[in-house]
């Protein structure tokens, strides 16, 4: 890979943190301000022209309140984006919502009501 080449690693990670991102209904220009840096640094990092830092991945994991493992979910071993593994930016949200979802019980209820209206489930 040569310097101007961006690593998919890169471009994957910056994918995801654009899902995440927009799902929340968060601009380019608040995340930059909740994290500390500007809106351009955001769409580089959205692009994978620059990469992020393993403490800013962690602060906007945080701030979103998902592990820091989302970024990487759907990358094979050889670093490559598994696409049949990446989910919809609608898959994405309703998961996140439902993680916010304090109480255990009111979330496993969900999860069936979900799974019930599923299409293609044996019934």
């Amino acid at each position: 890979m040569t310097k101007n080449e961006r690593d998919p690693i890169d471009v994957h990670v910056g994918a995801r943190l654009r899902l995440v991102r927009t799902s929340r209904r968060l601009s380019l220009e608040e995340l930059g301000r909740q994290i500390g840096v500007t809106y351009q640094q955001i769409q580089k990092y959205e692009t994978g022209s620059n990469r992020i830092s393993a403490a800013t991945l962690y602060r906007i994991s945080q701030l979103f309140e998902i592990s820091p493992t989302f970024f990487f979910e759907g990358l094979t071993s050889q670093g490559e984006t598994d696409e049949a593994a990446t989910p919809s930016p609608e898959v994405v949200q309703s998961s996140l919502a439902l993680g916010r979802i304090p109480d255990g019980e009111i979330r496993h209820r969900l999860r069936l009501l979900i799974d019930a209206l599923a299409p293609g489930r044996d019934n």
